[in-house]
């Protein structure tokens, strides 16, 4: 009897990692963004090294695709745009990304922060699209060891704005876990 609950037990703890594991959708960027705004973006011309400085550089998604060419008007709206996909909407996800940290708790661990898909977003360059930053809070907060690498973010999304003076959020998320991103 003693050996029934012992292997009940081992296998309840083996069942609840598992549905833990399970219980988050894994996500890529480009599923963040509407159609119309993943191809505009997709569909924008590669950045040409050299060109006029005072031009806005943005990060390329993709080049030119040719017969799915659109307008620079509908380019410039896709790099603002706020339009989500709303069935992200309370779902468990999980995402990797860059951290941006906005706030810290006295143990200068990160409570707050933007997660981006690359690095230096809203530092160093022009910030992603509103659709493609997601503010993140922290219970509790973590160890943030290096803005140079990326983590993975599990948590449950929201669709909400989120005003922040070095970016604009879409999407926001509570997050349950912020590791290392490792492949």
């Amino acid at each position: 009897m003693k050996s029934f609950f012992k292997n009940s037990f081992v296998l309840a703890i083996f069942c609840t990692s598992l549905v833990q594991a399970q219980e988050f959708r894994e996500l890529n960027w480009l599923e963040l963004l509407p159609e119309s705004d993943r191809n505009a973006l997709l569909s924008q011309p590669a950045i040409q090294h050299g060109s006029d400085p005072s031009e806005d550089a943005r990060p390329s998604l993709g080049g030119n695709l040719g017969a799915n060419a659109v307008s620079d008007s509908q380019v410039t709206q896709a790099w603002q745009s706020t339009n989500i996909v709303p069935e992200f909407d309370k779902q468990n996800i999980r995402l990797p990304g860059f951290v941006v940290p906005l706030e810290f708790d006295g143990a200068q661990n990160v409570t707050e922060f933007f997660l981006v898909p690359y690095f230096g977003a809203c530092i160093h360059t022009p910030p992603p699209p509103p659709n493609q930053i997601i503010y993140v809070q922290v219970p509790g907060g973590f160890e943030l060891k290096s803005i140079y690498e990326p983590y993975y973010v599990e948590g449950t999304m929201a669709i909400a704005m989120t005003h922040k003076e070095i970016g604009i959020s879409a999407y926001s998320m509570t997050a349950k876990n912020v590791v290392l991103y490792s492949k």
